[in-house]
């Protein structure tokens, strides 16, 4: 990857791509603050939702693949070792960005699909708790960045116990209030009360944060209802005893799949917040979509 020549660029740039690595990439982050290993579990692009405003190229076909461990663990080993002693990654790409913004904060389960979706998640998950506790030299974050859809199924939850056994965190989509809505940003099989429940058990295991993307389409989407709504499946979820340690609000930053999708204002993120705040949520706006 060549050297961006800004943080900007590197914020609004996240390729699933390094060098001539297969899994492993490397970004910087707002929503981690600093540098985010990526580990990109679905080459063969497989997810459970169907979002317009998702990223990854679709028009072309995913690889056919069964995961390579060692090949993995090879990869996340090499760009851990281009991090000092003080955290700061060393490479090329961020020579631009002052030292204490590029400090390594996680190594994060993401890609091309759901993650959660691919048989050997669970060994996946044990292999990078291993790579943290021989690592014990850099402090850094596990994280899982999961659509929910797949939170009840126990070889999932094997792999986020590994995975959060030492430090770790799992950020949880949720971007909708109403089936409705649900269906136009996210289209899937798994109705919004199913990840609703599985956001239920998932919290009360473990803190977790929740991701939401606001966007509209066509012009329509966050009316007063579906504001309602999506705050009162966030004050049930605090209520039912889940651990919510953030609400990440986000909106659009990068061209989406399709063309009817748009973000949406700053203010109304801002306005958002403070209605989180008044369920007594944590939650932080971030400037655009990572």
């Amino acid at each position: 990857m060549a050297m961006a020549s800004s943080k900007s660029q590197l914020h609004r740039l996240h390729p699933r791509e390094y060098a001539n690595f297969t899994y492993a990439y490397l970004v910087l982050s707002r929503r981690s603050g600093g540098v985010s290993i990526g580990v990109n579990l679905n080459l063969d692009k497989l997810c459970n939702f169907d979002c317009p405003y998702c990223q990854v190229d679709r028009t072309t076909p995913g690889r056919k693949q069964v995961l390579d461990l060692p090949r993995i663990r090879e990869e996340v080993e090499a760009l851990l070792e281009s991090v000092d002693d003080q955290g700061v990654c060393r490479l090329p790409m961020f020579e631009a960005v002052p030292d204490a913004e590029k400090k390594l904060q996680d190594i994060a389960l993401s890609g091309d699909g759901e993650p959660t979706m691919v048989p050997e998640f669970a060994d996946v998950c044990a292999l990078l708790h291993e790579i943290q506790l021989h690592r014990s030299d850099l402090e850094f974050k596990l994280v899982l960045i999961t659509n929910g859809t797949l939170l009840d199924r126990s070889k999932v939850q094997a792999g986020i116990e590994a995975l959060l056994s030492r430090n770790g965190e799992v950020w949880a989509k949720l971007d909708a209030g109403t089936e409705a809505w649900y269906q136009q940003v996210n289209m899937s099989r798994v109705s919004l009360d199913h990840v609703e429940s599985n956001l239920v058990g998932l919290g009360r295991n473990w803190p977790f944060k929740i991701q939401s993307f606001f966007c509209t389409m066509e012009g329509k989407g966050w009316d007063e209802e579906e504001i309602a709504a999506y705050l009162n499946r966030l004050a049930r979820l605090r209520a039912s005893g889940a651990r919510i340690l953030e609400v990440q609000l986000y909106t659009l930053a990068r061209r989406p799949a399709d063309s009817r999708i748009a973000g949406v204002k700053l203010s109304f993120l801002e306005e958002m917040l403070g209605r989180i705040a008044n369920l007594k949520i944590p939650a932080r706006v971030y400037a655009s979509a990572e």
